[in-house]
Formats: structure tokens, sequence, C-alpha cells
């Protein structure tokens, strides 16, 4: 017989930091058009970024700040099975309130944390050199409760273990596994999402395509990372059934080779 050990986990706020821990570290960068910050205080995440001639030379600025309440969160280390020194340790949160702004245009887009989040894909590793995944995140507010989900596969070796997972109130929900099906050469029509346990089942309309291809011979990323919304149910460990209603989320289907 043979062991199984699933290395996907809900781990909770507060326990202590290192320094390859996602709960430490500032970043900045900044070059003749750009300037962005990610820092960290306490209990939250500030992101302020100003984008000069960010699009028809209008310039772009946000300062967002993301909570972090005591919650569970998804921790994954990933192997691949063709080159045992590679791995993706990999942290999800998932239903971190969104307070802030964003300007574009002369609009300002405001942030309420009551209704509005944000989601954190933190990770670290060595892996190969081609690699296609497919990943998708979303939270909204139901029955006065948050809810998010956290869905992929394809990026390294899953058969022992999957990132999929669903959070409720601050507590997570493991699922099975979890497929795409993305209609062939046009990812502007219906996509569904099916699981096999039957606790993930989707319908999910997109409305814009983040596309982005760039090839330089031994360098090639293809992404269509996929905004919409998502209509369907999600059910919880203890059989609850959520019903999801027009969430506004993304998926995405991306193929790297770098």
């Amino acid at each position: 017989m043979g062991t199984y050990r699933d290395d996907s986990q809900c781990i909770s706020n507060g326990e202590n930091a290192d320094a390859s821990d996602s709960r430490q570290g500032d970043i900045v960068y900044r070059d003749k058009r750009l300037h962005m910050e990610y820092t960290l205080e306490e209990g939250q995440r500030r992101i302020r970024c100003k984008f000069d001639n960010f699009y028809q030379g209008k310039t772009f600025r946000c300062d967002i700040t993301l909570v972090q309440p005591k919650m569970d969160t998804m921790v994954i280390a990933t192997p691949w099975k063709e080159k045992k020194t590679a791995f993706y340790y990999n942290q999800k949160i998932n239903c971190m309130p969104a307070k802030g702004k964003m300007e574009y245009d002369g609009k300002i887009y405001r942030f309420d944390p009551s209704t509005d989040f944000g989601t954190l894909d933190w990770g670290r590793g060595v892996w190969t050199y081609d690699n296609r995944w497919y990943w998708g995140s979303g939270n909204q507010m139901i029955d006065g409760k948050p809810f998010g989900f956290n869905i992929g596969y394809g990026f390294g070796d899953t058969t022992a273990a999957s990132e999929n997972m669903l959070f409720y109130d601050g507590k997570c929900h493991k699922l099975d596994d979890v497929t795409f099906h993305i209609p062939d050469g046009d990812y502007m029509k219906s996509w569904k999402f099916t699981s096999s346990d039957g606790r993930f089942e989707m319908n999910f309309e997109p409305v814009l395509d983040r596309a982005a291809r760039t090839n330089a011979l031994i360098i090639e990323s293809d992404q269509h990372q996929v905004f919409g919304r998502m209509n369907g149910k999600a059910v919880l460990d203890d059989g609850t059934v959520i019903e999801v209603k027009d969430m506004m989320c993304f998926a995405e289907d991306v193929h790297n080779r770098y």
C-alpha cells in the first residue's frame, strides 16, 4: 500500500514568523514611470502606487489597505515529478477586507471593507522551465459572512494534495479535484467549473480577458486572466450549501516557458 500525505494545510494567523514567511518584508519598486510600495503594518498590508502614462497618457494612482483578521489561509508545498529539486511553497490569503481608493482619468474608485476584498498570492520556489497552470479566486459577502474560494492545478505534481479550498466566516473547507471547462478558442464564452466531490459546481460569465503574450525565443508567456461573474453552489465540510450569485472573480489559464 502507498502512503498518502496531504501537504495542503489551513493555517491561522498569529503563529511565529521567520524570514521566509509572508508576514515579513516590504517591497518597493521605482523607475521613471512607476513607483510602487507593498508594506506590512500592524494586522494589515498597504499597497501604494503611482503609474505615469499608465494608459493613453493618463496616470493611475492607488492607496489600498488590506486588513488581515485572524482566519484560516491556504498553504501548500508542491513538488515536480520530473525534477526532484524543484518545488513551490505557496500561501493564499482570501477574504482580506479592502479599504482605500484608486484614481484614473479623473475618477475615484473607493473600496468599502464591508463589501470589498483582496487576496494575497505569496510564493517562493525553484520550478521547471515549461509550465501551464489554471488558477481561480474570488471573495464575496454571503449571508452576512465573508466567503471565498481558491482553486487551481497544473503547476507541479498535485496528485497528493491540491490547493482547492473554500473559506467561510474565517474557516477553511477542503475540496477535492476541480476542473476548468474553458471553451476552445474563445476565453470570452461561458465557462464551467466542476469538482470530483460535487462540492464546487459553477457557471462563469466572462467580462474581461486580460490577455498578454510574449515570445522571445527561449522565453515565452501566454496569459489569459479572465474576470467575470460566477453563479452556482459550494458545499462546506458539514454539508451546508452556499449559493453563489453574481460573484465578481477571476480565473486564469497561463503557459510560461522561462
